[in-house]
């Protein structure tokens, strides 16, 4: 666990800016990472650091770098991408064919507008 006052700060500025973003109760988070909720709390706060357990954790449960939750990288690199992966991580496996179908549904659409509109210019 980090002692350094900086570091716990910025980690907890950013993990409760994860967790509101993601609509996430502390009590729903600290079941994610497995911790306590008073813990999650501290750790909010900047009284208290993580162990790389946790730190782990919180990275796979956010789809997010360790880098940005700890201040190295000044933003969350993909934004939206990481929030699609948060998203799809929460859905309950039975349905990832599904998922599956739908974004190759998308995918042959775009394709498909793509080359209509490049057969257009054409003309």
């Amino acid at each position: 666990m980090s002692k350094d006052p900086n570091i716990n700060a910025e980690l907890g500025f950013r993990l409760r800016e994860l967790r509101k973003e993601n609509h996430m109760t502390r009590e729903k988070l600290s079941e994610k990472i497995n911790v306590s909720t008073r813990f999650l709390a501290d750790v909010e706060s900047g009284k208290v650091g993580v162990s790389l357990a946790t730190l782990k954790n919180i990275s796979k449960t956010f789809g997010i770098s360790a880098d940005y939750l700890l201040g190295i990288t000044p933003s969350s690199e993909n934004s939206a991408y990481n929030q699609i992966i948060n998203r799809i991580a929460q859905i309950d496996p039975q349905y990832y064919n599904l998922l599956k179908d739908i974004i190759n549904s998308y995918y042959e659409t775009v394709e498909t507008a793509t080359t209509q509109k490049s057969t257009d210019r054409n003309r």
